[in-house]
């Protein structure tokens, strides 16, 4: 299959916002167009399926995000991995050298969500992006979540998100926990400590958090060759 007919494939002759960014990635690299290869029946349905712009950016982050981990060589990459099996679970599952895998769930934050002035309502509804992806974290295996952000966040607002939570959590306020699909602030702080760490992506460089109380540690190779992914 040429790189032509892979696009007419996945997009259909269509000519969508995403579509000049993807064409730019898997002409830019070899390790990406194998990738757009493997898994082109998934993303033309997520091409076909994505129901406006907020949709079509939310793949683009992903594909992106995909993109970008595959700059590593020692980087490769299952899509989707665990809705295969049926499972709620992150976007990618890289496996490191071929021995040690991670995962990693990509969440687009668009510019209209942290429209609002008030720095205290911007702060509230990345702590409820926050809460929302950490649910979707599997047990036994280091979690990645990594924010592609339209506006910029700055690593303090980050912090303070972090600690908002973690604090709701430790002070038990079971109704903020509950009504976002815990069963508990203590099923909470069960699922939180399978977050291993937050990249936030944006103007072309990472900034990365790593979770104090993560049970299981980005192990430091890796947290080294994301931070290099900036300046490639």
């Amino acid at each position: 299959m040429t790189l032509d007919d892979l696009l007419d494939d996945i997009f259909d002759g269509k000519n969508p916002t995403l579509y000049r960014d993807f064409e730019g990635w898997v002409r830019g690299s070899r390790r990406f167009k194998e990738f757009a290869m493997s898994y082109r029946s998934k993303i033309r349905a997520k091409v076909k399926n994505a129901r406006d712009e907020r949709g079509m950016m939310a793949l683009r982050a992903e594909l992106e995000t995909a993109a970008l981990l595959l700059r590593e060589e020692r980087f490769t990459l299952e899509y989707e991995k665990y809705i295969a099996a049926k499972q709620r679970g992150p976007d990618f599952t890289v496996t490191y050298k071929t021995h040690t895998p991670f995962n990693v769930e990509v969440r687009c934050i668009y510019s209209t969500e942290l429209d609002d002035e008030d720095s205290e309502a911007r702060r509230r509804k990345l702590v409820a992006v926050l809460c929302d992806k950490v649910g979707q974290m599997p047990p036994s295996i280091p979690n990645l979540l990594w924010l592609v952000a339209e506006r910029e966040i700055s690593e303090a607002e980050l912090a303070h998100a972090e600690m908002t939570l973690r604090q709701l959590a430790e002070r038990k306020v079971e109704d903020f926990f509950t009504r976002r699909g815990f069963k508990s602030a203590a099923d909470f702080l069960r699922q939180y400590h399978r977050l291993s760490g937050i990249v936030l992506r944006q103007s072309g460089a990472n900034v990365l958090w790593l979770n104090p109380l993560a049970r299981h540690k980005a192990p430091s190779e890796i947290v080294m060759a994301i931070q290099r992914l900036e300046s490639r």
